[in-house]
């Protein structure tokens, strides 16, 4: 016995079932969310750019612009979800007492979109550093084996 939707708008909804906040989505646009106009816009910035030459590079350079708009997921999320949250005090007789203690994401809300957004930038840094090696061997430079970034608290 198969249980399930049936019809293509009810497959479509259960399609989205998984997506609770778009970071992890691998798709370049959420549809009904996000403006396909606006992807492609991106992505043809990106690539005249990062002018990559070949399958290769392009597939490189189009999964940093797909990075990039993942990245850009975490704070408008973030936003919309403070907003949620202060919408559960509008009618409380003084919600400006209520704003500063909500304006800060929740401890396991906020550590996980600190998380995912931590994550993307490492892949994207990651990427990128793979795509300006490929395009110094592309015209003959050398390129070292490992590339070190260090991120620490400032000097001083």
């Amino acid at each position: 016995m198969k249980t399930g939707p049936i019809t293509d708008n009810g497959k479509a909804i259960v399609s989205r079932n998984g997506l609770k906040h778009g970071l992890l989505s691998q798709a370049p646009v959420i549809e009904g969310v996000e403006d396909r106009n606006a992807w492609e816009e991106h992505l043809g910035g990106i690539l005249e750019s990062k002018q990559p030459f070949g399958y290769e590079e392009t597939l490189v350079a189009t999964r940093i612009a797909t990075l990039q708009w993942r990245l850009f997921r975490a704070p408008r999320y973030e936003t919309e979800m403070l907003n949620k949250s202060l919408e559960n005090f509008a009618n409380e007789p003084d919600p400006r007492g209520f704003v500063a203690a909500r304006l800060i994401l929740g401890e396991q809300l906020g550590a996980k979109v600190i998380r995912y957004e931590a994550h993307l930038h490492r892949e994207w840094l990651q990427t990128q550093h793979e795509y300006e090696a490929m395009q110094a061997r592309r015209r003959g430079e050398s390129t070292p084996l490992a590339r070190l970034d260090i991120t620490g608290p400032p000097a001083g």
